[in-house]
């Protein structure tokens, strides 16, 4: 029996999933989780054949969890499901070893095929975004300077770019607002800029918002 994990914030999202899988699928254990704390104790405890999480989880270090389970469980296939719409910033994810993405607007259909593809052990993109990965090909041998920052300095500094303050950014990753500060120094000499304003226009200039 296939068993498969869905982790995201919202009640109702894991619900219409499972719904939906259970369905189709008839025999199938469908699990959930609303946050990386409890999918990671799920995952350790049951050997599932999917996960399918959403990429901004409450409470939860999106980065740090992905190379967790990256480190425990690394044939472990992972579905995004989000709303993000931007392939360079997805990119990463993928990089991680994520088998997919999935837009959150995707229809029932959309979502049972991505699920088949997996589960078949093949990789997963949504429609919407095969445009921008060609695009990404063509731009393959232009140096993206976000590719120069880890993934802790990546995720601090697509916050930065939003407009998000230091001290909300350590309250959302737990972690001391001095150590946000010293990611914020790396990541202006990294990318080679003086503020926020001149950080926002590289990330547009990278299609990252």
């Amino acid at each position: 029996m296939r068993k498969l994990l869905v982790v995201d914030g919202h009640s109702i999202v894991r619900s219409g999933i499972r719904l939906l899988l259970k369905d189709y699928y008839g025999t199938i254990q469908i699990d959930e989780a609303q946050n990386g704390g409890v999918a990671f104790r799920k995952i350790m405890d049951t050997d599932y054949d999917l996960v399918i999480m959403e990429l901004n989880l409450p409470n939860t270090d999106t980065f740090s969890f992905l190379e967790n389970l990256r480190k425990m469980v690394p044939e472990l296939p992972i579905l995004l499901f989000t709303t993000v719409t931007k392939y360079a910033f997805l990119k990463r994810y993928l990089q991680m070893g994520v088998k997919g993405y999935l837009s959150k607007e995707a229809g029932d259909p959309e979502i049972l095929t991505a699920v088949r593809i997996i589960l078949a052990g093949r990789k997963y993109m949504d429609p919407s975004l095969q445009d921008q990965t060609l695009e990404d090909r063509h731009l393959a041998d232009e140096l993206d300077p976000f590719q120069l920052l880890s993934n802790r300095e990546f995720e601090i500094a697509q916050h930065l770019f939003k407009g998000t303050s230091v001290s909300t950014i350590a309250d959302y990753l737990n972690i001391h607002t001095s150590t946000v500060g010293t990611h914020k120094a790396r990541i202006y000499d990294k990318l080679r800029v003086d503020n926020v304003i001149m950080l926002k226009d590289l990330a547009e200039l990278y299609r990252l918002i």
